[in-house]
């Protein structure tokens, strides 16, 4: 491998040798203070930028293979031993450098030569890697991963197989009630039969998080949760106020759809094994087979983003896209960089269903945007925040609606994008259970896990009415425990909201003008995270997710009427 940044390393990465890196450069911080002019300061900062993209990039490697199989125990010890004696004195080198930067006397000169955004980040970032904090971020760590390793090793018992809850959650895709009732007790069964462990693991992650925040003087978890999130245009107070506008405009429109899909099996409510399955739109299970899905995807973005596709034929190549679901494999889907190879990689857990090409679709706008970034210098800046990083695969998702039929014929494409509109208006709205959720959480350390599930369920009840758990109310108040993101990375959900706002834009601009929307978003994918998430929209030409209003109800009312829906207040 021919590494661009820090090409010369050791065999075997160890503390001591982070360690004398990170003095080696605070001893040239030193001799660039006192120069009269700054250019010392910025030969430090571009070695500072190749030594954190190596020990970034060592960490997502590490990661990334344990990912691929998490009962692999070479891989487990490798990523434990960069958790626990390599990240604690990289962070501490980080807050050692990131002070220095900040009360240097040549910051103006640092900042205008690297961008004041450069520096508003290293503002941000400070809380995250506090010293004080070290040890309970490596505890935090260890109970991240414990939770990871069990959600990867899930599996239920259903018709006398064993299945990982992936495959059993595709058998509720079909005509069958009982089938689908099967399949979703045996899901949501999973949550229910483990919740004291996930209760306890959560519980412990809260108590950790509380004092993290108060050993940096805050009062609750929150703003540090913020900081975290690198979060510079906006704070509680905004987040709040997004979630009402969904409240008054969207959820109106989602409950409509929601009662429409409930009247199609004849029912007042929608059942919750329902989800999976409507008759008006629903794509048999296993039309687009895991083995054809990348030959597919080829034709697909070659049509859809030609000035983008080499990269994924690289990824091809290169063996950058781990597809399949499998045994073992971490849930759900993740894009991922390293930046010290100039490579992205992709991992997604298809089984057949169509479900499976809005993941694939999702995921390639991510690695997309960290292909085209890959010329920005400042290896921190060329990935956004999650809430713009979101849009650039949210976006691909809308902009290529219009191309589904190459996956799918005429009747099962039309069905595709009503269920991704329709997903636009329920993700919109479930990610407002999070937010607010998470919120709740934080400001309330001291609540048990009993009580945490109730508040789910009371929080759903506003956000997602029409939906009957009559029997099934305790797999209600448990179906959090299966969103990762609740235990990975706290406060990381309203990021889907913010960028399917942008997203949805971009959809109506391709509607009329499909060269201009490709070439927003091709423009999106360069720029990457030199600007924070407002900076990022305004670029494109797509209005603020914060502030205006009437950009809601129009969003509500193009999705009504894309989708034919008259909106209904909740009960």
């Amino acid at each position: 491998m021919a590494y661009t940044h820090f090409p010369q390393r050791p065999e075997i990465l160890t503390p001591e040798f982070v360690e004398r890196e990170y003095d080696r450069i605070l001893e040239k911080a030193e001799a660039a203070e006192s120069a009269e002019k700054a250019d010392l300061w910025f030969e430090l900062m571009r070695e500072w930028n190749a030594f954190g993209s190596y020990i970034g990039s060592e960490g997502s490697r590490r990661n990334h293979h344990l990912n691929r199989n998490m009962f692999d125990e070479e891989a487990e010890e490798s990523m434990n031993t960069f958790r626990r004696s390599i990240s604690p004195v990289f962070e501490r080198g980080e807050e050692k450098l990131t002070a220095a930067v900040l009360q240097s006397r040549h910051l103006p000169a640092i900042e205008e030569e690297f961008g004041s955004y450069r520096i508003e980040r290293l503002h941000v970032a400070q809380a995250n890697v506090a010293a004080v904090n070290s040890e309970l971020r490596v505890a935090e760590r260890d109970l991240i991963n414990r939770y990871t390793k069990m959600m990867a090793g899930a599996e239920v018992e259903l018709d006398g197989e064993r299945l990982s809850l992936q495959s059993a959650g595709s058998r509720m895709n079909t005509p069958d009630e009982e089938v689908r009732k099967e399949a979703w007790r045996a899901v949501r069964g999973y949550f229910d039969e483990n919740r004291e462990e996930f209760g306890e693991i959560f519980d412990r992650m809260v108590a950790i998080r509380h004092e993290m925040a108060q050993n940096l003087g805050y009062d609750t978890y929150v703003p540090l949760g913020y900081s975290g999130m690198l979060r510079t245009d906006y704070g509680p107070k905004e987040s709040a106020e997004f979630r009402a506008q969904i409240l008054k405009h969207i959820v109106p429109v989602n409950h409509a759809a929601t009662l429409s899909d409930a009247a199609e099996h004849g029912t007042e409510m929608k059942r919750p094994w329902d989800a999976s399955y409507i008759p008006s739109r629903t794509i048999p299970r296993g039309v687009v087979p895991v083995e054809r899905q990348l030959d597919l995807a080829e034709k697909f973005f070659d049509e859809v983003a030609p000035q983008l596709s080499h990269h994924f034929r690289r990824m091809r190549e290169e063996d950058l896209i781990d597809l399949e679901n499998r045994k073992g494999k971490r849930s759900g889907a993740y894009c991922t960089t390293f930046p010290d190879e100039g490579r992205v990689a992709i991992l997604c857990n298809s089984v057949g269903d169509a479900g499976d090409i809005r993941t694939l679709i999702h995921e390639m706008g991510h690695a997309f945007q960290g292909w085209e970034s890959q010329a920005i210098e400042s290896v921190s800046l060329r990935r956004p925040t999650s809430d713009a990083a979101e849009l650039h695969s949210m976006g691909l998702e809308h902009i290529g609606l219009k191309r589904s039929d190459i996956f799918f014929d005429e009747e099962q494409s039309r069905r595709f994008r009503r269920t991704r509109l329709i997903h636009s208006l329920n993700i919109l709205c479930y990610v407002c259970v999070v937010d607010e959720f998470q919120h709740w959480v934080y400001e309330n350390p001291e609540a048990d896990p009993r009580e945490r599930e109730e508040k789910w369920s009371e929080i759903v009840a506003i956000y997602l009415p029409g939906v009957d758990y009559s029997g099934y109310e305790e797999f209600e108040k448990t179906i959090w425990y299966g969103q990762g993101h609740i235990f990975w990375r706290p406060f990381y959900y309203i990021d889907y909201a913010i960028a399917e706002i942008g997203a949805i834009q971009l959809g109506m601009v391709d509607r009329e003008d499909p060269e201009r929307a490709m070439k927003s978003y091709v423009d999106l994918c360069r720029l990457g995270g030199q600007k924070s998430v407002l900076g990022i929209f305004a670029s494109a030409g797509l209005r603020s997710p914060f502030g205006e209003t009437d950009l809601f109800e129009e969003i509500a009312g193009y999705l009504a009427e894309e989708l034919a829906l008259e909106p209904v207040d909740a009960p």
